[in-house]
């Protein structure tokens, strides 16, 4: 007789489900391009990218992108979208047009929307970047006031008319003066709030390209914990402008044309947008509702690769441990599939296929959404995700023709199939299971268990829950820029010399910061436990290294407003060009929020979670929340990391504080055993709409 499967009242179910990717915008017509193979990477439109300032074929070519390849959103698409939202498609941003779509519909799944739930519906949302205009936007915005000084300033001829060519043009972009809320990305929050009378907590989670995972993971903590009632989470992601193109470019990163996952002809990774949402409910809830459970969270491992590797490149070792955690209470003979990182670059795809091979010990296929619809960073876990719901449910898991020459080993335990398989022998006896997988820049590394829902499975009548732990800081440290000697950074951190000025500071500041936390607690850092202490930070997205950057691309729209063959002003704009650094290959890592706590982790080998908090001017406070259930969850120690931020709203620009400030977060429990100093006690943390 075959067993029923057994389920907890506070299993995390997955009730709704919704998309905007390249050519699909929503889940069916993403499965017909999966099961059919349908590529949708191609070259980048002349609006948003103009092959003219921005390509090179001349790999080493300063600021300019050897491809100009991925995945994208039609323009019409997304019209048709504003259309069907009551939008204008000009006045709107893609980040906000597509997330409003992909949360409608996954709303829609719903059998009915009960206004005290809703009430109490947070949104934990994956996101790394601004969206795709801001940094054009922002450029105008900030630069205006010295542009106009620097043309005052210059050899030209005719600078009042020099000055009034730059601002119709900048003005006609943008289209509109730059809203305050386009300097924050959260705006997308406050704005799926507005719409779907959504009244909870309201965050982005940001770590790399695994921030979507990270995100799923905060929104099952919370769930558990009782503190929600339904979550929307998932990823978003809309930067295709150039600089993003430049950055990966600069680290050799980007495919010509086309990623090829797993193939050994693959020369690099495609940038991809997209957004994928999705909405959960404990089981007890989405039974009650009778809601449509697409699939059920079984667990989420996380981890830090610590300082076994650089920021930039994978590690075998913290990606074992990521699996390690998501597999303490599940048997990993059960997965039926993985849905794999792969992003397409020979070292990242190997060092993943290394890490799959030494953890699982039976045969299991492998394959990565990514030769579709390309890298969509922020998004990438929850379109791998939806990938394994839409393949459970049509019991298929579909093939990877574009194989020639696999890096999968013929000897190894995974695979990739060039044919369809089925599943639906197996779906008989038992539920289906999908491993999931997103690895981010700053080297923290997610996977998720999903697992396909049996209706003829049992639900225990009770459930224990344990009561909250008290939760202490055991440290406070500061770091001030003024203080900050380039020397100390190099002797005490392994900072390279000639990568300090690429690094924000910021980033430098934590470091500093967390030193003097201990050091002030007489708490010594090597006589932890490593896999026990997460970093988590908390700041607004959009590093100024990272504006700084930006600005010294978008230079190059200066060409579209003069005369190419007036070399004086060609001249003056390369030199203004020359007052942002240049970009190398370590400006990546050195300007991306998350790599705030990422940098932490490598520094001192922490290899718990890393990531980065957003709620605007609310940042701490959210991070400080997340770091309580954390604890609750894992009995370690949590760093969290901040600074002081407002906006200048005159330049439309995120001023921060030159310090960062550092609390060392535990259970009163674990403070007492390690005879640790407590300082303070966290009571509670109330939200504030």
């Amino acid at each position: 007789m075959k067993e029923r499967p057994m389920y907890q009242p506070n299993d995390i179910c997955i009730v709704g489900r919704g998309c905007v990717l390249p050519e699909a915008s929503r889940p069916e017509e993403f499965w017909t391009n999966i099961i059919s193979g349908t590529c949708s990477i191609r070259q980048m439109p002349e609006e948003r990218f103009d092959k003219r300032l921005y390509f090179s074929r001349e790999r080493l070519a300063k600021d300019k992108s050897y491809s100009s390849y991925a995945g994208f959103v039609d323009d019409e698409d997304l019209k048709k979208i504003s259309k069907r939202l009551g939008l204008v498609f000009s006045r709107n941003r893609r980040l906000e047009i597509m997330s409003l779509e992909a949360t409608r519909q996954a709303f829609a799944c719903l059998k009915q929307k009960r206004k005290k739930i809703l009430e109490n519906t947070t949104l934990f949302i994956g996101c790394m970047e601004a969206s795709d205009g801001f940094s054009l936007e922002n450029f105008f915005a900030f630069n205006k006031k010295f542009l106009k000084q620097y043309i005052q300033k210059s050899n030209i001829k005719s600078k009042k008319k020099a000055f009034d060519a730059i601002e119709q043009y900048f003005n006609h972009e943008v289209d509109d003066a730059l809203q305050i809320d386009a300097v924050l990305t959260t705006s997308v929050i406050d704005v799926l709030k507005k719409k779907f009378h959504l009244k909870g907590e309201g965050v982005l989670v940001d770590a790399a390209c695994a921030s979507s995972l990270a995100a799923i993971e905060s929104a099952v903590d919370a769930l558990k914990n009782y503190e929600t009632d339904m979550a929307v989470t998932g990823g978003i992601e809309s930067n295709l402008r150039p600089d993003s193109f430049v950055l990966f470019s600069k680290v050799g990163a980007l495919s010509e044309k086309r990623c090829l996952p797993f193939d050994e002809q693959t020369d690099g990774l495609s940038q991809g947008e997209g957004a994928v949402i999705f909405v959960l409910q404990r089981m007890e809830d989405a039974l009650r509702d009778g809601n449509t459970i697409y699939g059920i969270i079984r667990s989420v491992g996380s981890a830090s690769d610590g300082n076994s590797s650089s920021l930039f490149s994978p590690s075998i070792e913290g990606q074992l441990l990521s699996y390690d955690r998501a597999y303490q209470s599940i048997d990993p003979q059960s997965i039926d599939y993985i849905e794999c990182h792969g992003t397409g670059t020979k070292l990242g795809d190997k060092t993943e296929i290394n890490s799959l091979n030494a953890f699982f010990k039976k045969k299991i296929p492998i394959g990565s959404v990514k030769s579709l619809v390309g890298h969509t960073k922020g998004s990438a876990g929850a379109v791998g995700l939806l990938k394994c719901l839409l393949l459970m449910e049509q019991k298929i898991i579909p093939p990877t023709r574009y194989i020639t020459s696999s890096m999968a080993p013929q000897n190894g335990n995974v695979y990739v199939n060039k044919r369809p398989l089925s599943l639906r022998k197996k779906s008989k006896h038992k539920a289906l299971r999908c491993g999931v997988s997103a690895f981010g820049f700053g080297n923290i590394n997610y996977h998720v268990v999903v697992e396909e829902w049996k209706k003829e499975g049992k639900i225990k009548s009770q459930l224990m829950l344990q009561e909250p732990e008290t939760i202490v800081v055991i440290g406070e440290g500061i770091a001030v820029y003024k203080d900050i000697d380039s020397d100390v950074l190099v002797r005490q951190f392994n900072i390279p010399p000639k990568s300090i000025a690429s690094i924000d500071k910021i980033q430098l500041l934590a470091l500093s910061a967390v030193q003097d936390a201990f050091e002030k607690s007489h708490i010594a850092i090597d006589s932890l436990k490593k896999e026990s202490v997460s970093v988590l930070s908390a700041s607004i997205i959009g590093l100024e290294s990272a504006l700084h950057f930006s600005y010294r691309i978008i230079t190059a729209e200066f060409e579209k407003v003069f005369d190419p063959s007036d070399e004086n002003m060609k001249k003056m704009f390369a030199k203004y060009k020359d007052r942002f650094p240049e970009v190398t290959e370590d400006t990546g890592p050195g300007i991306l929020n998350n790599v705030i706590a990422g940098r932490i982790c490598n520094t001192f080998d922490f290899k718990g979670k890393n990531f980065n908090v957003d709620a605007d001017f609310n940042s701490f406070a959210s991070a400080l929340k997340l770091a309580k259930r954390e604890l609750q969850k894992n009995d370690g120690i949590v760093i969290l990391v901040f600074c002081r931020e407002k906006l200048d709203t005159e330049r439309k620009y995120i001023l921060r504080k030159d310090e960062v400030s550092c609390l060392l977060l535990t259970t009163l429990r674990r403070a007492k055993e390690e005879s640790y100093p407590i300082q303070k006690l966290i009571q509670s943390i109330r939200y504030d709409e």
